[in-house]
């Protein structure tokens, strides 16, 4: 007996006991399979216990490879039942220091008939048109406000409804770019909008996302289906973003504007701004001058006509706005106003996902489209009505009570609350009812949902999506559906954004294969099966974004050369009798190690374990200089600049994740399992350099990684040959030392053809730091880091860094190995010196690439504190 086998037994149990069944999206009431369904039950039915395991491992696998995240809010958000007057983070402002968690997707998708979806794409798109009039009218001429259409104090109150740009004829003019909406069926099958998203919607990435992992996880299946397809939307979506530019410019540059690598979905942002072709910037990237806005570019600006913005409105103008953000582009508002940049989602769109506009949308729809409203929204009653306020007084118990703005906390449902705490509520309430509202709470729809070798039944709400098109709007043919406890006391009361809970991916098929449709914009037919050629060639290599490749190309490096010593003293240690003189050279090993990643105390401190030691430096990330360190930071810098790296780049460091965790999880390890994880993790590591050499294109970003890499190699080595041979010792355990350097240096070989077994510390010298042909040379990491920096825009043949690296040059150039390799009472205090005054000199190179290519802003300050009192503070 087959896992859907098993479930539709359940499901007509389940409906034959209940007395108000939920709505089953698989099983029908009598007992048959729903249409939609019904075409892939054959393949579908193939799935016996084993394989449901196997597929929710495989969807896990390569989530982990694509290293698809999401940021849950901060549990310090405050519910509006708790005491007194909490505020919740808003979306869009930065989560702290809560770490990202993994996505979690069910291998088996909800499935919807076309048939079916046809009426509710249709109620989709003319809810976009009717929240794109209420807008306009909001934004413009009022009279909704002014004829008591709308509650004028539900407005007002509202955090999102913008004064400053209310009468701006630019305001008026732009459309509402787009929506989404949360969805959820009621017992009969009525599909009904929970919230509507017009603030920054997110989850159309996400959708994409579930879509790839699915259909690599079941591909007999999903090739068979006569499915829908998802990129459409996402062409018309890129289309109307250059549609949107301000009328006058022929070539519109787009940019994508993120909070940050910290959003709760910085994945998303990125994933959307990949896909669209699009840089992905944040607000200090961006300026304004003379009334338009700019992007930074090194050491120049270049206009920006287009703004798809992932932050909240009250967030994206410190001047007019939050004085606090940090997230946005000050003075922006007043370029809105003049028209010249098309901001999008527009500012304070966000007042139309206020809850209190959902019981008034059947008459405005009437008003101002002249049509009956084809959605439905879930049951509604807006408390600064007094009959309504009564009403949810009375019924406190059964009904969900939701602030109309985020930032007056969270949404919760009475039944969930005790005696005390419905108390408070009631009290909250009655003091500004105008800012509640009270909605039924639905008895959501059930959708069969993988848990280990079973298909069990999960509430299910669905996000769907609508994009400006032409005059219209053009509906994501699936969307996002995510699935939790059909225990739960929150059911009914999803949160708005796509959090942890379990997603699925949404399948809309039909009785016959489906046509691909053709995208049309401004006369020009976009390919049936890939996006119109990029509007504008230009890439954003703004300095935040340099910075942080040159940061992966040396934090990757760093992690390289620390792996390698740890092998190569970990293999000296084990062919090597600790008790003979011989020891001792494990011992300047073993210190070289502390010295070189600066992981002190380590090695110095007398009586240290080698083994919990080296653990350490491969999984403690909070360790500074630690390989585990290094890595973390990697990742950091990595995720900051995601839409410009490939795919392959996640692939390696989940593999990476992959060999750490391990090593973790047995701490009993007597070294064979760190040696296996270090040489993954270096594996890996090389891995990343290849990818780097073979797959980026040689752009600005690409030489800045590279220059890093070289920089971060010639400190390493410096570092390196600095603790381990500037000092004499017997000449067995020199040569032991100086062949482990070689080693981890990845130049034994070239050393032993070229020098054969003439060991000396001049010899090591001259192929190490003065060779400009081995690659691992410090001579050579010159020459390298001069070649990059001069391929760069706006480098002058005088500037700092160049004139460092000139004199860096020429100081290695003639420098004479035999000179420096001689020693006096043991020393080599000339060869110290020398290495000394490189190292030194490296960091000054280093400051000065910061300084010249990616000098970032200063940071914003406000002029006075909101919360000062008696004037400026």
């Amino acid at each position: 007996m087959t896992v859907l086998s098993q479930y539709l037994a359940t499901a007509s149990q389940i409906t034959t006991m209940d007395r108000e069944p939920a709505f089953d999206e698989f099983a029908a009431a009598d007992g048959s399979v729903r249409q939609g369904w019904s075409s892939l039950l054959e393949g579908l039915d193939e799935f016996a216990d084993k394989e449901l395991l196997q597929a929710q491992r495989e969807v896990a696998r390569l989530l982990e490879d694509d290293n698809v995240t999401y940021t849950p809010s901060p549990a310090s958000a405050i519910s509006i039942a708790d005491e007194p007057n909490g505020h919740g983070p808003a979306a869009g402002a930065l989560t702290g220091l809560v770490e990202p968690q993994p996505w979690r997707l069910d291998p088996l998708p909800l499935i919807l008939d076309d048939r079916e979806w046809a009426g509710l794409e249709a109620g989709l798109v003319q809810r976009a048109e009717l929240l794109d009039a209420i807008m306009a009218d909001l934004y413009g001429a009022r009279r909704l406000l002014a004829r008591h259409h709308v509650p004028a104090s539900a407005i007002f109150d509202h955090e999102e409804y913008l004064r400053p740009l209310v009468g701006s004829e630019a305001v008026a003019q732009q459309r509402l770019f787009m929506i989404a909406a949360d969805l959820g069926r009621d017992s009969s099958g009525q599909w009904k909008v929970i919230s509507d998203r017009t603030q920054a919607p997110s989850g159309a990435g996400y959708a994409m996302q579930n879509r790839r992992v699915v259909s690599r996880v079941i591909p007999e299946i999903y090739h068979q289906a006569n499915l829908h397809r998802l990129t459409p939307f996402f062409q018309a979506m890129r289309l109307a973003l250059v549609d949107a530019a301000p009328s006058a410019v022929e070539d519109p540059r787009v940019v994508v504007l993120s909070p940050g690598t910290h959003s709760e979905t910085a994945f998303d942002q990125a994933f959307v701004a990949s896909l669209l072709g699009f840089p992905l910037l944040e607000g200090s990237d961006l300026t304004v001058r003379d009334g338009r806005v700019w992007m930074r570019v090194l050491g120049k600006l270049e206009e920006v006509d287009v703004i798809l913005r992932r932050v909240d409105s009250t967030w994206m103008d410190a001047l007019e706005l939050r004085p606090d953000s940090r997230l946005g582009v000050t003075g922006l508002m007043e370029c809105v106003r003049q028209g010249t940049v098309s901001v999008l989602n527009n500012l304070g769109s966000g007042v139309l996902e206020n809850p209190a506009l959902l019981p008034f949308l059947p008459e405005l729809c009437e008003r101002l489209l002249g049509q009956s409203l084809r959605l439905p929204s879930v049951e509604t009653w807006w408390c600064g009505d007094p009959t309504a306020l009564s009403h949810a007084l009375e019924n406190l118990n059964s009904l969900v009570i939701r602030p109309i703005s985020r930032g007056q906390g969270r949404s919760v449902r009475g039944a969930a609350l005790s005696t005390r705490q419905r108390e408070l509520l009631a009290d909250k309430v009655r003091a500004a009812p105008h800012r509640f509202v009270a909605q039924e709470v639905l008895n959501l729809s059930c959708a069969p949902t993988s848990d280990a070798d079973r298909l069990v039944r999960r509430n299910v709400v669905l996000r769907s999506f609508a994009v400006r098109g032409g005059a219209s709007y053009i509906a994501m043919l699936g969307g996002l559906a995510r699935v939790t406890d059909d225990n739960s006391e929150s059911r009914g009361v999803f949160v708005t954004e796509p959090d942890g809970q379990l997603a699925k991916d949404v399948w809309v098929v039909g009785s016959e294969p489906v046509a691909i449709p053709r995208i049309v914009a401004r006369g020009r037919v976009a390919e049936e099966a890939g996006f119109v050629p990029a509007v504008s060639a230009s890439i954003a290599m703004v300095p935040r974004v340099l910075s942080d490749l040159y940061w992966f190309g040396r934090y990757a490096e760093r992690a390289e050369d620390l792996l390698r010593l740890v092998l190569a003293t970990r293999t000296a240690a084990i062919e090597t009798d600790l008790e003979t003189t011989n020891g001792r050279a494990v011992e300047v090993l073993l210190r070289a190690v502390t010295h070189v990643s600066t992981t002190y105390p380590g090695f110095l401190n007398h009586g240290v374990e080698m083994m919990p030691e080296f653990r350490s430096l491969l999984l403690d990330r909070h360790r500074m200089g630690s390989a585990a360190q290094s890595l973390g930071a990697l990742s950091t810098a990595a995720q900051s600049v995601r839409d410009q790296l490939s795919e392959d780049v996640w692939m390696v460091l989940a593999d990476i994740e992959r060999a750490l965790a391990a090593l973790a999880a047995n701490p009993h390890d007597q070294g064979l399992q760190l040696t296996d994880a270090s040489e993954r993790v270096l594996s890996g590591l090389l891995a990343l350099a290849g990818i780097a050499t073979e797959n980026m294109v040689r752009d600005p970003g690409w030489y800045m990684l590279d220059s890093g890499r070289g920089l971060e190699r010639a400190l390493q080595i410096l570092a390196l040959l600095r603790v381990t041979i500037c000092r004499e010792r017997a000449s067995e355990a020199d040569r032991l030392v100086l062949e482990a350097v070689l080693i981890a240096a990845e130049s034994i070989v070239t050393f032993r053809r070229r020098y054969g077994t003439r060991p000396g510390v001049d010899a090591v010298l001259e192929l190490l730091v003065i060779d400009p042909v081995n690659p691992r040379s410090v001579a050579y990491q010159l020459q390298r880091i001069r070649t990059d920096l001069r391929a760069l825009p706006n480098t002058s043949p005088t500037s700092r860094p160049l004139r460092l690296l000139d004199g860096l040059a020429e100081r290695v150039r003639i420098a004479d190995p035999v000179v420096l390799a001689e020693s006096a009472d043991g020393r080599r205090v000339a060869l110290e010196e020398f290495l000394a005054e490189l190292q030194h000199q490296l960091r000054a190179l280093s400051e000065a690439i910061r300084d010249q290519y990616q000098q970032q802003p200063p940071t914003q300050r406000p002029l006075f504190r909101s919360d000062a009192v008696g004037g400026i503070a």
